[in-house]
């Protein structure tokens, strides 16, 4: 976000220093500072609704579409911030002159453009930016809060494409046009065509249409917990033309149920048979009654896939599943077992992989048994399945037992507070901060 906030600098640069002569008086300062904070929310809030378009390229861009959602989370704040700051520049100045603290200026008549037509589009243009803060500081604090369901989140954010669109219609009519304002002019240009297709996109919802597959629920298993609660369900879809898909990935699925596509690891894809298995924990509202309301031969569309949980090539691997965390490693486990088949030693195998399976009690170790087939036939995995209620609680000194920091590579699933903690205990021991592989799975 930084090295963006740089770049959309040095296009409203030009501006102020081709101008720097006339910028002798509040009000001429006060115009630069609306250009430039105007320019600065337009920017963020372009590459916000570019980012969440999910475009492939955007997403290697970013390096996976976690990241993607944290920056475009990130450029919500700064969007907020700006465009506060660029009201506040407006409102400012009006409440000073009103208070008999300011003299009211003198209107040049060669800047500004006049009403084209009969139509004040100036005027216009104002009211529509400043209706659309407003309902940007709602959409905002709702968003941030997440005061909200997911259903309700994802609906209520087809109104950053309406937001958009007005904000486009703002800037370009209350452009600048002299010289120096001719960079920021042609990047607002830029910026506003991306804004308005990518609005466009999600408005009509064809955000992802090319990577959906419709499919249907084909087998389902649903594993209870110590208090005999279902608390796990494994399902198979078959889908009715095949995904790009990567070990490690998620997809969205939706289920026609009324509700917004969900995002779901994926457990494993057999490209023979175009069948794509899930495992998906009670974590929330809509995923506990998803374990009961899903069914054989239920009708399901599938978008993806996504994300670049793809483990670095190293010889000697750490692998961390907490919980249903694990399942992009099971993923991975089929992946390197259908190397070995083909190739019998890839180079992509590594010579040794550490996987530690984190759980409450052996009830909750539902992926065990399929680990432990998975892997007879690789011989370089080792499996560590740890019991919370035995005492076995992953701890930092026992990765190090295995290998020195510093040249350790971990890859992590699971609750982020037990990521912080692993991560930071690890740095402290000397672990770069880039040796810490993982998927912040947020999408909101």
């Amino acid at each position: 976000m930084l090295k963006l906030t740089i770049l959309l600098t040095l296009f409203w640069l030009p501006s102020a220093l081709l101008n720097l002569d006339s910028l002798d008086n509040f009000f001429a300062w006060r115009h630069q500072l609306i250009m430039y904070t105007g320019f600065l929310s337009l920017g963020y809030m372009s590459v916000a609704v570019l980012l969440a378009a999910r475009f492939k390229w955007v997403e290697n861009w970013v390096q996976g579409l976690d990241k993607g959602y944290q920056l475009h989370k990130s450029l919500g704040i700064g969007t907020l911030v700006s465009l506060t700051t660029h009201w506040l520049s407006v409102q400012g100045a009006k409440w000073l002159v009103g208070a008999g603290l300011l003299a009211r200026p003198q209107r040049g008549g060669g800047q500004h453009r006049q009403a084209l037509e009969g139509i004040p589009w100036r005027g216009i243009a104002e009211q529509v930016g400043e209706l659309a803060f407003y309902v940007f500081i709602i959409f905002a604090v709702i968003s941030l809060i997440q005061a909200i369901g997911y259903r309700q989140f994802k609906f209520t954010h087809k109104i950053g494409g309406v937001l958009m669109i007005a904000g486009v219609f703002h800037s370009v009519i209350l452009l600048d046009w002299n010289l120096g304002s001719m960079p920021m002019n042609i990047a607002i240009g830029a910026l506003s065509a991306i804004a308005v297709y990518c609005s466009y996109l999600s408005l009509t919802g064809k955000i992802g249409r090319n990577k959906k597959s419709s499919g249907q629920v084909t087998s389902k298993e649903v594993f209870s917990n110590n208090q005999g609660i279902e608390e796990v369900v494994r399902f198979s879809i078959q889908l009715e033309k095949p995904l790009n898909y990567k070990e490690g990935q998620f997809a969205y699925l939706d289920f026609q149920d009324g509700e917004s596509a969900h995002p779901f690891s994926i457990l494993n894809y057999d490209s023979s048979s175009n069948t794509m298995e899930f495992g998906v924990k009670a974590l929330g509202d809509y995923t506990s009654t998803l374990i009961n309301k899903i069914h054989q031969g239920q009708p399901v569309s599938v978008e993806g896939s996504y994300g670049h949980f793809q483990i670095e090539a190293e010889d000697e691997q750490f692998w961390v599943g907490a919980g249903i965390g694990i399942v992009p490693f099971v993923s991975r486990l089929y992946w390197l077992r259908q190397l070995d088949k083909l190739t019998n030693k890839n180079s992509a195998t590594p010579k040794k992989v550490h996987l530690f399976y984190c759980v409450n009690n052996k009830k909750d170790a539902y992926f065990e048994a399929e680990i432990l087939s998975t892997i007879k036939q690789l011989d370089f995995v080792e499996l560590r399945t740890l019991y919370a209620d035995e005492g076995e609680l992953l701890s930092v000194e026992t990765l190090l037992k295995y290998k020195d920091a510093r040249s350790m590579h971990v890859s992590f699933c699971g609750p982020e507070t037990f990521r912080e903690k692993l991560k930071s205990g690890l740095m402290r021991a000397g672990m770069p901060e880039n040796q810490m592989h993982f998927e912040s799975f947020k999408m909101r």
